[in-house]
Formats: C-alpha cells, sequence, structure tokens
C-alpha cells in the first residue's frame, strides 16, 4: 500500500468541522442512514393532528413504546388513532380498541402503510419504512414517517424535478436532495424534515418511478463537498440565467459566507447585473442561457392602480410582522394614490433586495427578496421571483363615442378623472429564489450531454465531489465502519481515499471491496494522507470498510473519506 503524503500532492485531507465532543472523544457528523419526516395534512398546512386513520395490505405491529405494549393488528384494517390529555386511543374498524396509551406510538408494517383519505398525486397516500405518533400538546401529535435515506429520497427526486429533464439532471437532483438532507435547515422538534415545498417536497411511495429510483441508486454515497463537508445544496425552478449569491437572499445582516452558492452565470461572457440600465436590458430579453426552456424564463405582470393599491394594503400588512416592512403598517388607515415602485437595492443577478413603496400618504421600504415577493401579489399568488425591474404606464382610455358626447358635457370633471388608466408592469426572470443549482437549467445541461458532476459544478462554486468523512475508533465488539458509494465510470476517473490521522494512531486495517490493506501508520510524517484506490474499484456500489482501531490507540480516532475526480 502507498500512501501520497500531504505536501506532495494536491490531495490534502482537511481537519475536522464539524464535529462535536462527548466523554473525550471527537464525533463528526456522518451520514444519515435514516431520516424522519414529518407528515402534514392534504393541503401541506399543518403538522399537527388531533387524529387520523392508518391501513396496510400487510399486518401491522403496534407498539407503545411508554409501555413497550405490543399488538398485533391484521392486514387490511383501519386503525383509527385520536389523542386528549396527552393520551393516544387506537380503535379498530371491527371495534377493538386500546386506550390510555402514552405513546410514541410506532406502526411497522411488512412493506407499506397508508394514511386513510390522505392524497398524494392523486392516489391514496403509502410510506415505506414505519410510522411514529409522537405527542406534542395535550390533543395534538404529530406523524412521522421513518424510513431508509435513499428509500426517502426515491420520494423526493421525482417530485422536485419531472423526470422528462433526463437521467443526469436527475442525478444531480439526486446528490441536491442527499445534501440537503444531511444539512436540514428547518429545526423540527420531532422530526429532520418536513413533506412540503418548505424543506423538499416528499410523496411516499406513490410517486416513485424507475428512472429517478435508478438516479438515485446510480449517486449512492455521493455527495457534493466543500472543504470536505457537505454543502447547503439549495435549489430553484428557475435562476432565470444567473444565480444569486446565498449572502444577499438568506444571509441577511449575517457575517456567515458560504463561498460555493454564489452568483453564476450561464453565459461566461455575461457580467453581473450592476445596475437599472443591466437589469432592463437583460430581462427584457430572451438571452440565452441553460435556462431558457423554462415558462418563467422571462414574465411580466400587470395591475391596475386601484387593484395594486387593494393588494399593498393587505400585503404591507401582514408583512408588517416580519420586522422587514419600515416603517410598520398597522392598518389604521388606507393607503391611497400609490404614486411609485422603486428597487434601492440589488444583487448581482439583479434581484430586487430593498424597494420603496410611494403612496399620497405614506412611503414604505422592504427588505429581502421573498417578503418583497410577498407584498407584490398577484391573484394571491406571489411574484415569481426577485428578479424584476417596474414601470408604471399611463395608457388612455378609448376615444368617447358620438352618443356619449351629450353626456359628457354634462360630466366634465369625471371625464377628466377618466381619461387616463395607471398601470404597473413588473417585468422579470426566473422562478424561486434563484440560489444554487437551477432545475430547469439542470435538464437543458443534460439534454446538451453534461453529467451530474458537470452541472453540480457548474452550479456550486468550487466543490469537490465524494463520500462524508467516517470516524473509526477502537472497539472491543469488533464493529467495522464501512462506506458505499457507486463508482461512475463516465463521471469519474479518480478516487482518492483520505485519511486524517491527527491524533496519530499506530495502525490501521482497511479493505476496498475484496482488497485488504494495512498499514504502520508511525512511518508517516504526515497528519493527512491519500491513496488512490482507483485501480480497486468496479463499476456500480463499492465499499471500503475499516476496521476499529487496536486496544493501543483506544484514545484515538482517525477520519477517513473518498473523494471522486471528474475524466478528462
Amino acid at each position: 500500500m502507498k500512501f501520497l503524503v500531504n505536501g506532495i500532492l494536491k490531495f490534502i485531507f482537511l481537519g475536522v468541522l464539524f464535529c462535536f465532543f462527548l466523554n473525550n472523544y471527537a464525533f463528526c457528523q456522518e451520514e444519515k442512514t435514516t431520516v424522519r419526516v414529518g407528515i402534514s395534512n392534504q393541503s401541506f398546512s399543518v403538522y399537527e393532528h388531533s387524529s387520523a386513520k392508518f391501513s396496510s395490505p400487510d399486518d401491522i405491529l403496534l407498539v407503545d413504546m411508554a409501555s413497550n405494549k405490543q399488538y398485533n393488528i391484521p392486514k387490511n384494517r383501519v386503525i383509527s388513532v385520536e389523542i386528549k390529555n396527552s393520551k393516544f386511543k387506537v380503535t379498530l374498524d371491527d371495534g377493538v380498541d386500546f386506550q390510555n396509551l402514552y405513546g410514541p406510538l410506532v406502526l411497522t408494517p411488512k412493506e407499506k402503510i397508508a394514511i386513510v383519505d390522505l392524497n398524494r398525486k392523486g392516489s391514496p397516500a403509502y410510506y415505506g419504512g414505519l410510522i411514529e405518533l409522537k405527542s406534542t400538546r395535550a390533543d395534538k401529535f404529530n406523524i412521522i414517517n421513518v424510513l431508509d435515506s435513499e428509500l426517502y429520497l426515491g420520494g423526493v427526486v421525482p417530485n422536485e424535478m419531472p423526470v422528462s429533464f433526463g437521467f443526469e439532471a436527475l442525478k444531480a437532483q439526486a446528490v441536491a436532495a442527499r445534501n440537503y438532507v444531511n444539512r436540514p435547515q428547518n429545526p423540527y422538534k420531532n422530526y429532520d424534515v418536513c413533506d412540503s415545498t418548505a424543506c423538499q417536497v416528499y410523496y411516499g411511495l406513490n410517486s416513485n418511478r424507475e428512472i429517478s429510483d435508478k438516479a438515485v441508486n446510480q449517486t449512492k454515497g455521493i455527495f457534493a463537498l466543500y472543504d470536505g463537508e457537505p454543502i447547503l445544496a439549495l435549489y430553484c425552478s428557475t435562476s432565470g440565467g444567473i444565480t444569486e449569491d446565498w449572502k444577499n437572499v438568506y444571509g441577511l445582516n449575517s457575517k456567515e459566507q458560504k463561498p460555493y452558492l454564489v452568483s453564476v452565470s450561464d453565459d461566461k461572457n455575461q457580467p453581473l447585473l450592476k445596475s437599472e440600465e443591466d437589469v432592463r436590458e437583460y430581462y427584457s430579453k430572451k438571452q440565452l442561457s441553460y435556462d431558457i426552456k423554462s415558462p418563467r424564463y422571462r414574465w411580466s405582470v400587470e395591475w391596475g392602480k386601484d387593484e395594486l393599491e387593494k393588494v399593498l394594503n393587505k400585503t404591507l400588512l401582514e408583512q408588517s410582522k416580519s420586522g422587514l416592512v419600515q416603517p410598520k403598517f398597522d392598518g389604521s388607515y388606507t393607503l391611497k394614490d400609490l404614486k411609485e415602485i422603486n428597487v434601492l437595492k440589488r444583487g448581482n443577478s439583479g434581484k430586487a433586495l430593498e424597494i420603496e413603496i410611494v403612496f399620497k400618504n405614506g412611503t414604505f421600504r422592504v427588505q429581502k427578496e421573498l417578503i418583497i415577493r410577498r407584498v407584490l401579489k398577484k391573484n394571491n399568488q406571489m411574484l415569481y421571483s426577485g428578479n424584476f425591474f417596474v414601470d408604471k404606464v399611463v395608457q388612455k382610455k378609448d376615444e368617447k363615442t358620438d352618443n356619449d358626447e351629450e353626456k359628457s358635457i354634462f360630466s366634465f370633471e369625471k371625464m377628466v378623472n377618466e381619461a387616463c388608466e395607471e398601470k404597473f408592469v413588473i417585468t422579470g426572470g426566473g422562478f424561486g429564489h434563484g440560489v444554487g443549482m437551477s432545475q430547469y437549467g439542470a435538464g437543458y445541461m443534460a439534454q446538451s450531454g453534461y453529467n451530474f458532476a458537470q452541472i453540480l459544478k457548474h452550479y456550486y462554486s468550487k466543490i469537490t465531489l465524494g463520500t462524508m468523512k467516517k470516524e473509526v475508533f477502537y472497539n472491543p465488539y469488533l464493529i467495522e465502519y464501512k462506506t458505499e458509494f457507486y463508482w461512475d465510470k463516465k463521471a469519474f476517473n479518480k478516487a482518492i481515499l483520505k485519511v486524517d490521522n491527527h491524533k496519530r494512531v499506530s495502525k490501521v486495517k482497511f479493505r476496498v471491496n475484496s482488497q485488504t490493506f494495512e498499514t504502520d501508520m508511525n512511518s508517516y510524517s504526515a497528519k493527512n494522507l491519500g491513496m488512490d484506490i482507483t485501480k480497486y474499484l468496479k463499476e456500480g456500489l463499492n465499499t471500503v470498510v475499516f476496521e476499529p482501531l487496536e486496544e493501543k490507540d483506544a484514545n484515538k480516532s482517525i477520519i477517513y473519506q473518498i473523494e471522486v475526480l471528474e475524466g478528462e
């Protein structure tokens, strides 16, 4: 076995970034093997339930975790669950009931379980794994689907991206979704992620498709990494041709930076949009970009003045609660005579980050891309994106006919007031927040011959691809440390096993598939080591397994990770 030493080659194994300490051991963030998904109601608006019904074509084992009581429920029974005074009551459709269960309750089918009266994509909602019911209040509980991470991704990918976008785009989406569930942004008490657009859209087993399942399988274990850690792989429907910096959309008043989520132009010759003139020039035309096939690539929205005034009286009141409307509007008076809407601050894609709305009796400043879109609603739907410019249009009404002439003589003042009609027109491009991967862009790139690694590296700057880190310790039970990943010969031409030996263990023993290696680590002065393992890999699923450290290294550990490199 030959290690490539730090300082000689560029393959540097970086130190531990996301660790916590327990009993003097450092445990790194490692890949989730199971996911806890909060299941909402039909409209994706409620995650706390007072009752629910379940059924399965298989027998179900029901367990009350508080008492460890177990109940075997025959297949096809409807199981009704309700909660009152923090106690669950379970009733079967044959009249049998179980009362005074404190929970959590766990319902485990052989293969799948349905939530009765809940539909996803027009069909009864079925879920793999198990269902956990956990109280949140005296009369409410969460429905949590606990399942294998890869099975979860199979229920996400075809709902976040149309399968018609192509296999390589679906693989890019699978990696982004895997990254997301390993770096969830929403802090939920009883589950990791929700099942709606607030997290990632998850429909359980209803929508699995063969091609998207294959995309998940053929990217297994692969993550988008920055400095060796999984990135926050944000994505949206359509960027409009230029993506936006994370800081401009999500990092308001934050000192945090995400160097992999910076503005990227599809056209390398297209500069970032720095002025109002640049924005008007770019979004008024269908510039060539990977997003060009999106129905929201370019768009316009129009309001009559009276219509927009009515909208703004409502939305400014609603969004004042966010603290991002200044001064705060309390609705105690009516805003009248809308004069103008001005964009005061823009991001690198031209995205509006702060706007000014001027009425005769009040002027308001609105900050943050999402709040701005929620203020500028049309038909109760927020604006497609923050990439826009505003025009106030004064339009002459149709000339009056001879039959109206006599009436007009006696209503001169009314005629003057109604001679012109004022409209506000917003013209823009893109759909969504515009940060990270554009899904329509990924689809276009896939159809143009790009592979998933190239797609990911276009949208996420300075990333590498590979597995998550795994930490290896001594344990007396001889439990091995295993990493599985899919090796794609069309996308990659080299794989490097990286080992961080900062704690100076004396010996490591590991296998790459069936090939075994054992080395005396004392022979290496470097703390970061790398080994080319490409020749030991096969097309398809591969395993790297480390044996536990020897007892003499009981207070030490190593960290390993595999980086995969693109072919030329």
